[in-house]
This record gives C-alpha cells, structure tokens and sequence, in this order.
C-alpha cells in the first residue's frame, strides 16, 4: 500500500471542527501494549504509533517526508510515545482533543545532548525514568506556548487536508462558508453593496458575527495583513484574501470572541490566523481542473513546491502558484433577472421612458412603442434593463504567487528566520450598463416636455472593472532560547498595491458637449456612432497602495512553580507606521466622471505602538485563568488599555466550562479619514414636517435639499465589550459536544450620519443660507451608531472505527443568531437585524468514510430562511408592482462529494462535486436580481478533477 494514501488516511479530517478542550496532562495517556517500532522512516512509524493506539494524526505528507525517527520501544503513554518518535525530527504535535493531534514544526530546535568523555566516576543513585514531553506551539488567542489547543476561547481548526477534501480553491470560499462568517463579495464591495455605480475596490474579504470586516483581525503567521490598496467608502480598511493560495496554506485557526487585548485592533470579532507552509522535506507538484455541468466557469491551478534541510540544522521551503477562473456573467443563468413572472412574481426590469424618475411607469422612448418581444427583438435589452444579466456572478481571477521561507540556527540557541511572499492577482468585475435619469435640454431632439428620461448606455456596454493587486511582503528575524524562556525579534514589511482600469463610466462633460453638439441620440431607434461613444466613454483609474511596517519583539516562559502547575507570562512590544497612497485620475479628482463618489488624492500615514502582557496562571489542577492586559498608543489618539480575562474549569476528566470577557478598542483608520459616499449632484427632499428649519426650495410637503459630504477630523476610537461562556463535554474518546454562547457590544461605532433621515438628531449636519434657511445637508463618518450582537456556536463530532469497514467520521456545526441590534443614534430607536436579509442559522455537517486506499467525504450546507430586505427590519411586507410578494427566502441545503484515492505510488487523485443536488438559487428580494450573493452558489453542480504527485 503506497505511502501516501496511509498519511491521507491516518490524518483523518476534522473538517472545521472545533478546538477548545483543553487536555490536561493525564488526558489519553494510556500506557499501550508492548511493542518496538523501529528506527527508520518516520512515516511509517507515525502510521504504525497512531493505528497501535487508534490516534488521528493529522499532517500534510510534505511535512514528514525524508524524516527519520530513532524509533521507539516499551510501553510509554501517548503524549510520550509521540515525544520520543519526533525527538530530533524538527517537528512536534499539539493535542487537539481526546485521541487527536496536529503535528507542526518546533517552535525552536534544541540539539540532542552530545555525551561527555570524563574520568570514572562512582555510578549515580538509581533515578526514576526521564520522560520526553512534547514540545509547546503557539495557538491564535493566547501567546503563551502551548502543548494542546486549550484556550478560554473558543477555536476551530481547519487543517490543510480539510481544505483539499472541500474542493473550494480559493480562501474567501473557504472562509465564507464557516458558521458564523459573512462573506464580503469582490461585485458588493466594489459597487458599495449596490449603492454605487462606480467600482472602486474590488477586494474579496469575510468578517466574525455580522460586525463587518473592521471587527476581524486577518493574521499570516502571526502578522498582521496590510490592508487592501484602496479604500471602500462602505466597508472602510479591508483584508483582500485573493492574495494568498491555498497550496501554500499550512491550517487556519480561527479564535472567536474579542481578542482585542492580544493582538489589539481590528480584533473584537476575533482573528483568522493563516499558517503557511514552513520546514517541508522533498517536493510535489499538482493541478486542478473544474468545469461546471453547463460547460461553464472553468478554473485550473498548477502548483510546484520544494522542501529541504540545510546544513546546519536549517530549512528552506520555496512555492509557486498558478490560478484561473474564468468569470461567470448572469446572462449564463436563467434565474439571474429582475423578471420573476415565472415564480409568481412581476416584471422588475426597468423601463426606458420618459416620466417622474420611476422606473417603471412611463411614456415609451422612441423605438420602444411595441413592447411585444416577439415583434421587437431589441424590446428585451434596449428598452427594458434586466440589471442580472449583465453582472459577474463569479469574478474572472487569473493569479500568480511565490512563497518561500528559510530559517538557520546559529549559536548554541538562536536562529535566523525570513520568509518573502510575493503575488499578482487580476480581477475582473462586471456590473450592468451605466444608467441614470437623463434630463435633456427643449432644443434636444429626444426631449420629451421636459420630463426625465429612463436611460441606460446600452450601445456603450457593461461597466467593467480589472483589478490588478500586487501584494509584497517579508520578514526577517532572530529567535533564541535560554533555558525555557523563549525570545523573538522581528521587522516585517506588507505591502499591498491596487491598479484598477475601468471601461463602461460616462464623461459627465464629454456628454454635455454630445448634446449640445446634437450627436448624441438617446432614443431607441437610431446608432450613436464609435466615436461619439468612445468620447463619452474614456478609460479611467484608480490606484492606490498601503505599505505597513512593522516591528515587534516578545519573550515567553515560565515564572514559578504553582500546586496547580507552571505559572507562564508572555510580553511584548510592536511598533507600526501606516502608509496609505490614492492614486485617482484626472477624470475622478475633476469630479467628470458621471454620479461617481469623490475621491481624493491623498498620501496619509500613522504611527502605532503597543506593550502587551498575557498569564496564565493554575489556580487549581482543575481550574485555570487567562489574563491579558495591552496597551495601544496611535497618534492622534492617545493610550487606551484593553484588558481580557478567561477561566477554564474541569471539575471532571470529560467536562469543561469555559467563560472570557475583554474589552476592545480601535482607533479610526487611515481610511475612515475620508468622506462618506455621495454621488454626483446630489438631491433630497426633506418632509417639511420634520425639517428644524424654514425651507428655501419647498416642494409640495418637502423640502429640497443639496446632499454634500465631508471629512469629520473629530473621530475618536470605536470600543467593544464581549462575553463567551461554553461547555465542552467529551463523554469518551470518540465523541465530542461543544455548546459556546457569545455577546458582543461595540460602541461609538464610525458610520455615515443619515441627516435626512434623522434631521433632528443630526441638526449638526445641516446647512443653512445667510437668511436661515434649510437648502442642504453634509454627511460625514461619525461615533454615534452601535451594535450588539449574540448567539450560540454547537459543535459536535463523533469517530468510529472498525477493524473491517475502515474509519467514519460524523461532525455538525451550527451557529444561530438570535440578536442583532443596532442603532444609527443613541436616540434613535433599535431594530433588530438578526435574520433581515441574510440567514441567522446555518449548519454544517459531513459523513466522511476512509477504507483502504479510499476517502470519501459528504458534506452538507444548510442556510436557514431569511427576511427579504425591506427599508428596515419590522417595516411592512408590501406588494411588488400589484404582484404577489414572499416576505421571506427559503432555507436551503447543499451537498459535495469529494472522493480521494491514494493507491498509486506517491500520487493522490481527487474528484469533488460540488452544489451535488444542483440546487438553484431561490430569492425573493428584487434588489437581488434572484439570488443572494453572499450566500447562495450560483454556479450549480460542479466537478473538480485533480492529481498531486510526490517526490
């Protein structure tokens, strides 16, 4: 039986299982039979250890390969067993939970003790056994090393296999998909979730618990990401996750709950730690091929990685990447349309018309009088606008990456690392045509009474949006040890730079100077000329970059002896400088660009520091507390301390209580320095009623008014409150329940101030003339909003093995929320938003069976109902142009199947079918276009086929 298959099939998969049971010493030390393993391949004798004593090893081939194991011999318990069969091999393995372990490279490689030539000597006393324990790693949420993945907080694992067995090929699909994750689209980003026509940052990013991506710290080994290039003015500083391959990708681990007092901002959510691949032996080499069962959104990735021992005691890892996709557009699919007639709905597709600004009732334009489609072929694109059709579905990514990592001791007990990561991706968006209400001057030949004209530029095209991201980042530093202190030294710099060509915008003054010259026709029924659209459709760019620099330095050991165990303290310092570059062209920074948001060209940067202690203190052999206390200093807003306290009790071997609570703070960012989005000449209208002031422009019972924006220099820090309590019951070796209750509250949230909507609460905001009238508004980023959020997290897992049918494998996830409160002003009311528009119940679950060469997974993704979006949660459920309304999207549940074979010599071949009951997307909120792009898959049923080989 090959190698390899035995290593798939003894690292059998928790796919995203959770990590929170903290095993003291005497967990699953079983003393085993008699028994001699002997010296050879360490592979071999891991399989040989974990089917002796029916352990899960869990552990990429890659990372055991070419390594040697001086065997083992006797009857030692697990934890010792697997100490003294990787003494020497550079690696070691941390406890997940009863019966599991996940092996990674040492944090430091100590030398053997070489023997000492010295005189006789009387021969000692008799001394007891010497016992070999297994080496300490660091685990996302604490800085304390630790031997098992045991935390106050609770964590979920997802191993390199796992990511395989799910068949997604990129890290946004991975991450979107956990329980309790939203994912944040590259089209909702760069359209500002649809508020604006223009794409600006086409980033692909996920976030904790509903909070938005400034709530969840990204980290690469560690560190901090910089965040994307440039700016959405919804969403802020983001993580663009395009950036890294999964290939290179080691394991995540995922800490939920504020974190915010160990790795400070961004963090009260919690933090998504990517581990790349590090200390690999040998090389492979792999692809992928995937193509839907329509023939469509075919993808390939190619992949090549090398691993080998240095002199000395060193290693060096190098990694390349290749990856395709090509775009997926809504006109590939039938349900992709504002027209629902065929479910029971209307007909939401704009109309081309001349009218009051609404969309669909209207005088016909020219060359759309005969709305028979059967008569008039062009009636179904020129004059109705079916928005769905025309926009990415799935986005085109073509990507290119290389990773390598090199580390070399030095000295009795220090050691040089550096590791340099360098990508390019290219993105491409697409969203519909460019569309507004046109009024046209009496001398116009398409002027109709002076009444606005539903129009769109339909002979100039889609607007279309190719990103290009170049991401640049290393580090270098120095570790050591001296006797079990544990030291680090280390300068990093990430830089992220966004080039982003868009075709399809419309030249606000090339327009007016067309219809004053009368060349330019905006009826249905005559040509506009190449070179009238070329003139009033100009390329244009955004470009901007974040550099992040940064420096750090930390020790961690033991303190003193407690009758509970070792009292630990981990500190450090970092110290950060910010750089933040926009780049936009002439055509934005001159304001030509048709209703475009504005933009600014801007060089800003920022300097932060930060001290930070965390203990872990045994009160008890049974009870344990976690404390950490950071302090942050950015400039421009003085020192804030954030602390965090957590407490694990196991008053039995098979139970665990757990509760944390910390505080969080976050200073605004270099990109919530910026003007909320505004389009174009903006106008509004006030009800007359509610405006403070007398209107200069009354319009019947409202008051017109011009909406501007601007910079607010007065923001102060957002700060947030969590609380977690959870009970891990693990009534034997096979079977595991987790049951977590979280609460997050943030306050003096950065949001755009609604004036027009709460002219009372904002009067601030408002503008008045020299007579004291009401003619305009200013929004601006302001610290009045708030959120709170609660739920429950469930985990269950269960492992069964048989000594004939293999292995099964059974695991649910679940997450619920029950509460999402938000408020846009203290005195404003609270609605609740748990459920509104996205599912607030989800579950994942699987059946995976391993037999022989085999591996068969099933997955299940369950997404429960969801409150088609209204103006806000508890507003009436109205009818839709006299057409029966849903007021709620059906739940749904998705299958895959990934099949994977490793009974050839050094290969593994894989097979994965995704959406594998096809389901099509159903929803029923028309500003969807038929499908929810945060959660549903529009792709449908999917094949992957794919093969890595070995060396």
């Amino acid at each position: 039986m090959a190698k390899i298959s035995h290593a798939f099939i003894v690292s059998i998969a928790l796919t995203f299982s959770p990590l929170a049971l903290a095993l003291p010493a005497s967990q699953g030390d079983i003393p085993a039979d008699g028994y001699t393993i002997a010296p050879g391949a360490l592979e071999d004798a891991l399989i040989a250890f974990a089917t002796r004593n029916r352990l899960q090893l869990s552990y990429s081939p890659a990372l055991v390969a070419r390594r040697r194991t001086a065997g083992l011999r006797g009857e030692p318990p697990v934890r010792e067993g697997l100490a003294r069969l990787l003494e020497g091999t550079g690696l070691t393995a941390v406890a997940v939970k009863a019966n599991v372990y996940l092996l990674q490279p040492a944090p430091r490689q100590r030398p053997r003790p070489q023997p000492v030539a010295t005189a006789a000597a009387p021969a000692p006393a008799p001394r007891g056994p010497t016992t070999t324990e297994l080496d300490t790693v660091h685990v996302t949420g604490s800085r304390i090393g630790r031997a098992a993945f045991e935390s106050s907080l609770p964590l979920t694992l997802i191993t390199n296999e796992q990511i395989r067995a799910s068949g997604h090929q990129t890290l946004f699909d991975v991450l979107r998909l956990m329980p309790g994750m939203s994912g944040h689209h590259p089209r909702n980003v760069a359209t500002e979730n649809g508020a604006s026509q223009v794409p600006s940052a086409a980033a692909a990013s996920a976030s904790l618990y509903s909070l938005g991506p400034r709530a969840t710290l990204f980290l690469v080994d560690g560190r901090r990401m910089a965040n994307y290039g440039l700016v959405s003015t919804d969403y802020g500083a983001l993580t663009d996750l395009n950036g890294i391959p999964l290939s290179m990708v080691d394991h995540i681990e995922i800490a939920h709950g504020g974190a915010s007092a160990i790795y400070g901002a961004d963090a009260m959510a919690g933090v998504v730690n990517i581990i790349l691949k590090k200390d690999y032996r040998g090389a492979e080499v792999g692809a992928s091929y995937g193509v839907s069962q329509r023939g469509d959104a075919e993808q390939q990735r190619q992949y090549a990685s090398f691993g080998e021992q240095t002199p000395g005691g060193g290693s060096v890892f190098v990694s390349v990447d290749r990856f395709i996709r090509n775009p997926l557009i809504g006109s590939q699919r039938s349900w992709a349309t504002l027209d629902q007639r065929s479910n029971g709905g209307a007909d939401g597709r704009y109309r081309s018309g001349y009218g009051l600004g609404y969309a669909y009732w209207v005088i016909p334009n020219k060359g759309c009088e005969d709305e028979d489609e059967l008569t008039n072929p062009r009636f179904g694109t020129d004059c109705r606008l079916d928005l769905p059709r025309y926009v990415s579905l799935q986005p085109g990514i073509d990507s290119n990456a290389l990773y390598t990592y090199f580390r070399q001791p030095f000295g009795d007990n220090k050691e040089f690392y550096a590791d340099l990561r360098a990508t390019r991706v290219r993105l491409d968006v697409q969203t519909a045509p460019f569309n507004a209400v046109v009024s046209l001057p009496s001398s116009h030949p398409d002027s109709f009474y002076g009444l606005g004209l539903n129009y769109w530029f339909a002979d100039v095209g889609p607007i279309r949006s190719r990103t290009t991201t170049t991401t640049r980042d290393f580090t270098v530093g120095i570790k050591g040890f001296r006797d079990r202190w544990d030291w680090d030294v280390s300068l990093a710099q990430r830089r992220n730079k966004v080039e982003n060509r868009i075709t399809g915008l419309i030249s606000q003054p090339a327009v007016e100077e067309a219809v004053g010259a009368k060349t330019l026709h905006f009826n249905k029924a005559d040509t506009n000329s190449p070179e009238v659209l070329e003139r009033i459709s100009p390329l244009t760019t955004l470009g901007g970059e974040m550099v992040l620099d940064t420096l750090s330095g930390s020790i961690e050991g033991p303190l003193t002896e407690l009758p509970g165990g070792e009292l630990s303290l981990a500190a450090g310092f970092e110290a950060r400088r910010e750089v933040l570059t926009n780049r936009p062209d002439d055509a934005f920074l001159n304001g030509d660009v048709a209703l475009a948001q504005q933009f600014d060209l801007r060089r800003a940067s920022r300097n932060t520091s930060a001290i930070y202690a965390e203990v872990n203190v045994p009160l008890h052999e049974t009870l344990w507390m976690d404390a950490a206390w950071r302090l942050d200093r950015s400039s421009g807003y003085g020192n804030q301390v954030s602390p965090m306290f957590g407490l694990r009790w196991q008053p039995f071997k098979s139970l665990i209580l757990r509760a944390s609570a910390g505080e969080g703070y976050r200073a605004p960012t270099l990109a919530e320095l910026r003007r909320p989005i505004t389009m174009g000449d903006n106008k509004a209208y006030l009800p007359a009623v509610d405006a403070p002031l007398p209107c200069a422009v009354p319009a019947g019972d409202y008051c017109e008014i011009d909406v501007t924006s601007r910079i607010n220099e007065k923001l102060r820090p957002e700060t947030s409150t969590s609380r977690n309590f959870g009970v891990v019951w693990t009534p034997s070796e096979e079977v595991t329940l987790s049951l977590d209750r979280y609460r997050i509250r943030r306050r003096s949230e950065i949001l755009p101030i609604e004036p027009v909507a709460y002219p009372k609460l904002f009067a601030d905001a408002l503008v008045s003339d020299e007579y004291g009238y009401l003619v305009g508004a200013q929004r601006y980023l302001g610290n009045y909003g708030s959120t709170e959020v609660s739920g429950w997290e469930l985990n269950a897992e269960y492992r069964y093995q048989t000594q004939r049918w293999g292995n099964f494998g059974f695991r649910i996830n679940g997450h619920y929320m029950d509460r999402l409160l938000r408020r846009v002003h203290p005195l404003a009311p609270e609605l609740d938003y748990a459920g509104f528009g996205t599912p607030n119940r989800t579950v994942l679950g699987s059946v995976r069976w391993s037999y022989r060469d085999w591996i068969a997974t099933l997955n299940a993704h369950y997404m429960g109902p969801a409150t088609v979006s209204r103006d806000t949660p508890g507003s009436a459920c109205e009818k839709f142009l006299d057409a029966p309304v849903h007021c709620r999207t059906p739940s749904a549940t998705l299958f895959d199947l990934d099949l994977a074979y490793g009974g050839f010599d050094k290969w593994l071949i894989g097979l994965n079918i995704s959406n594998l009951n096809d389901r099509r997307p159903v929803n029923y909120d028309y500003n969807s276009g038929g499908y929810s792009l945060v959660d549903d898959d529009p792709v449908g049923r999917y094949y992957l086929l794919s093969a890595m080989y070995r060396f």
